[in-house]
């Protein structure tokens, strides 16, 4: 048998970890809950763990792997392998994780971003397969992203590309949780949609009131999706403009970029056609003619794996590469 790689998503609430084989092939995968209150220690003991079970639940040993890669969310040092301050890792305080795993595993460690590994993950095994170039849209609470070019991610020299949710979409625009202003992910996320809705409250003729006792404050995105699917028209209206967004944010990468493929993951890419209609539409209004159309706008092929078995295919590419 060839060799193979180990995957881990690593998550405030639960780790995934995968064993996949050099050509693709997916060996075994699973999870189990983080633990996070206890430390990184712990929390590392745990990964290794949880690791070496699924190894031997396979018929494997540790000689069979070639490396293990780790996708951590936060600011972190993607060379070195040290993540500095995750906001749902209670106690990470420039944790070295690579050198960590790798004296619990032995075996070659590699760590990046959570959504750059998403992003390769499409672009090693999902949507992106046979794609020189794509760019990732990560929806949910927040907009993260990533961008293959060439078959290498784009991490920029200080490992802070991609930030996609942080492009500037609007003049002192609504308030961002990174401090400024008018960011893309205060419009195109589900926290962006929320502010839609809430924004347009009050005067509003919406079943949606009487879902959440009319306290906006209850108001989640599937409800939104949900009523605006049934023909409420307030609620059709918040979830095109949040799509619109989107569609802006994915127009600017067409013109920058001139990428194969914008591919859409997370709960929000689950939509259907009331997103990507909206979104390809906008896409076409706001981009440069032959770049728009050529380039694709998929949902993720991989649904929640795709950060799973990108951190395995990130391992894989910076094994090889290191080895050259």
């Amino acid at each position: 048998m060839s060799k193979v790689v180990i995957g881990v998503d690593l998550g405030g609430t639960n780790i995934k970890a995968a064993v996949v084989s050099e050509d693709k092939k997916i060996i075994v995968q699973g999870d189990c809950p983080t633990g996070a209150a206890a430390g990184p220690g712990p929390v590392m003991d745990l990964m290794a763990g949880f690791v070496k079970d699924l190894i031997a639940s396979a018929g494997l040993t540790m000689a069979d792997v070639l490396a293990a890669g780790f996708g951590a969310p936060g600011p972190m040092n993607w060379r070195s392998g040290v993540v500095f301050s995750p906001p749902n890792l209670p106690g990470w305080k420039d944790v070295p994780l690579a050198d960590e795993m790798k004296a619990r595993l032995g075996v070659p460690c590699y760590v990046d971003n959570d959504a750059n590994v998403a992003c390769y993950g499409e672009y090693w095994m999902g949507a992106g397969q046979g794609a020189e170039s794509i760019v990732v849209f990560t929806l949910g609470t927040g907009l993260g992203g990533g961008i293959v070019v060439f078959g290498e991610l784009l991490r920029g020299i200080d490992g802070t590309a991609a930030e996609l949710g942080h492009l500037k979409v609007q003049k002192d625009g609504r308030l961002c949780g990174c401090g400024s202003k008018g960011c893309l992910e205060t419009y195109a996320s589900v926290t962006g949609m929320l502010r839609t809705a809430k924004e347009g409250w009050d005067g509003a003729d919406t079943s949606l009131k009487a879902l959440c006792d009319n306290d906006p404050g209850k108001l989640t995105g599937k409800m939104i999706y949900e009523a605006a699917m049934s023909g409420d028209a307030f609620a059709r209206d918040v979830f095109t403009e949040t799509a619109v967004w989107i569609g802006l944010g994915a127009a600017s990468m067409v013109n920058a970029l001139n990428p194969e493929r914008i591919i859409l993951c997370g709960g929000m890419s689950k939509s259907g056609d009331l997103l990507y209609e909206t979104v390809r539409k906008t896409v076409k209004e706001n981009a440069f003619e032959v770049p728009a159309a050529r380039c694709q706008i998929l949902p993720a092929g991989l649904g929640n794996d795709s950060g799973v078995l990108g951190s395995a295919g990130c391992a894989l590419a910076r094994h090889h590469a290191a080895s050259c």
